[in-house]
């Protein structure tokens, strides 16, 4: 009896035996010999965007024996080659020429047998002029000349956290000669003496984002509209005013900067048309002329329905600049855009038609070329 167990057991064992070499002659072809060789990979890889380029970077690691790395993108359809020497920490490599879009990268490691790491993953954006429209310029809040032709650019002070890194200015100057200004965040005011009339200038913002490669700039602004600096106006004519002790209805505050002051002319016996005559100081080409009816809390609704603007060089020929309607019902700045004409110095304000005999109004402006 025992021997026959023996020689179950015996024969089990040999089949068990001839079974497994039969596995191991299955399986033999897909084990490799010393295992997989897999060199360190790139770590803490980072995305910076840039215009129409990404760059990639990473730490290059401990790993002695990697001495390259290939960056793939576009489905690995696109791929570039980037050394990794010894005694670099941070590799980098930049990606050009890419169209605007957002892009997922994989980078690999190598040794010197070909030896590939596992792929790390990276996405960034390559920025485009669709990114570049986004950006926005410094805002200039006036840019306003003087009777000696100084331009005076007055900027809006630039928030904390702003990406801006300063702003350009391109003009003409009197010699003819292209000159480029630059304004950093903390200036609020430029003056350019040399500035050639007419001419207009150029404005553009330079932007670094905490993921930019380098700075960018904003598109081009032409800027060729200007204030004129009103203290150097005079009032040299009007059709009458309303007498009052604290000079509350004088024509003068009609250009003191102020729309809630007035000019009211005579409530008693005057009529329509009613104008007043403002000495510009010197001649210029007039673009706009802007009007502000009295500007209080409460609605004053006693101006004019109809105005008409007239310019002269000589305050003797005048020259109709055209006539308009004027909503006497908003507190707003109404502009009115002024067709092609030679300069004036003499600018005449005519209020035409209103519902009173007389009428009051807050404010005169007017921008030039």
């Amino acid at each position: 009896m025992k021997t026959k167990i023996f020689l179950s057991i015996a024969l089990a064992g040999v089949c068990g035996f001839m079974a497994c070499k039969k596995m191991d002659s299955t399986y033999a072809q897909y084990v490799i010999p010393n295992g997989i060789i897999y060199p360190g990979k790139a770590n803490s890889p980072v995305a910076k965007s840039g215009l129409n380029k990404v760059q990639i970077s990473w730490k290059r690691g401990s790993d002695p024996k990697v001495v390259k790395a290939r960056v793939f993108w576009n489905n690995y359809t696109d791929s570039a080659e980037v050394p990794v020497p010894a005694n670099q920490e941070v590799i980098s490599y930049t990606v050009t020429n890419l169209p605007e879009n957002y892009y997922s990268f994989i980078i690999r490691t190598y040794d010197a047998a070909g030896h590939a790491s596992v792929p790390v993953e990276v996405s960034g954006d390559a920025w485009g002029e669709r990114y570049r429209s986004t950006l926005l310029n410094r805002v200039v809040q006036s840019s306003t000349f003087n009777l000696a032709n100084t331009l005076s650019l007055q900027f809006e002070p630039v928030i904390p956290g702003s990406t801006i890194v300063k702003s350009d200015v391109e003009y003409t100057t009197t010699a003819g000669v292209l000159k480029t200004v630059s304004v950093l965040p903390g200036t609020l005011t430029l003056q350019l003496t040399d500035y050639k009339l007419e001419t207009g200038y150029k404005l553009r913002t330079q932007h670094l984002a905490a993921t930019a490669i380098d700075p960018l700039y904003t598109n081009d602004q032409l800027v060729e509209s200007f204030l004129l600096n009103k203290t150097e106006w005079k009032v040299i004519d009007f059709s009458s005013q309303n007498p009052d002790a604290n000079n509350l209805s004088i024509p003068a505050n009609m250009i003191d900067g102020n729309p809630a002051t007035r000019w009211v002319t005579l409530a008693t016996t005057s009529r329509y048309p009613h104008y007043i005559t403002v000495d510009l100081g010197s001649s210029r080409t007039i673009k706009t002329v802007s009007l502000w009816r009295w500007v209080q809390a409460t609605p004053d609704e006693r101006g004019p329905n109809v105005v008409q603007f007239l310019g002269s060089a000589n305050n003797t020929t005048w020259t109709d600049m055209g006539t308009y309607d004027f909503d006497r019902l908003t507190n707003n700045e109404q502009i009115f855009a002024i067709p092609a004409l030679s300069q004036v110095r003499y600018l005449k304000v005519v209020a035409v038609s209103g519902p009173q005999t007389y009428v009051v109004l807050g404010e005169v402006n007017v921008t030039v070329k």
